[in-house]
């Protein structure tokens, strides 16, 4: 059986806390262009912790299983997106703390091996903004999430497609999802209960000749 180190570090770079949370465009006039996807290598989803006060932890997840995504150009608030992502591909860039943010004491990643998110509701907030509302389950609890988007589009300097860009952001409390290790140390307000994260997506549409 692979080792939980392995399939770490052998992860793909992928999106979707809150996750992914970016499916739906604000604006601009649909092109005549054959089917969209979603580009993995400009998809991925990062998150930052407190710890004493001091400066945040950064974390990202390295491997998202599935990325479903949808959006009519000329109808934001019709998108939809859906992500899973694998929850021992947490990665701070330290092995100690990495391994214990999968441990039962936290994530606990044998248990609840999967992180979803799944959209219910997209709001055009202006031109290139918006707001996307969905059910975010980790750790085995399932909580309503909203997050704020940002919205660009252009065409591909190759000219062979068109790109749009979404970036996600939003908070979630760790303590509204069962996650409460180190919360205090004595007196002490150690590991953040807020939860920022960021999720970019990008997708392509080849444009018809």
């Amino acid at each position: 059986m692979q080792s939980l180190r392995a399939r770490v570090t052998t992860a793909a770079t992928g999106l979707a806390l809150a996750v992914g949370l970016t499916a739906m465009t604000f604006g601009g006039a649909a092109q005549a262009e054959s089917k969209p996807f979603v580009d993995r290598g400009h998809t991925s989803i990062h998150f930052h912790v407190t710890h004493g006060g001091f400066t945040p932890t950064i974390f990202q997840f390295r491997q998202i299983d599935k990325v479903d995504f949808s959006f009519d150009p000329s109808a934001p608030e019709k998108g939809k997106v859906a992500f899973v992502i694998d929850a021992a591909s947490l990665d701070s860039n330290h092995y100690f703390r990495d391994n214990w943010a999968r441990s039962a004491a936290e994530l606990n990643v044998w248990k609840f091996p999967k992180i979803t998110f799944t959209s219910t509701k997209v709001e055009k907030t202006g031109a290139n903004t918006g707001k996307v509302t969905g059910n975010l389950t980790m750790h085995g609890v399932t909580k309503e999430i909203t997050a704020n988007v940002k919205y660009s589009t252009g065409r591909h300097f190759s000219g062979k497609v068109t790109v749009h860009g979404f970036t996600a952001t939003g908070v979630l409390k760790r303590s509204d999802f069962g996650l409460k290790a180190f919360t205090k140390v004595g007196k002490l307000n150690w590991i953040g209960d807020d939860i920022h994260f960021t999720v970019l997506l990008e997708q392509k549409r080849p444009i018809k000749k």
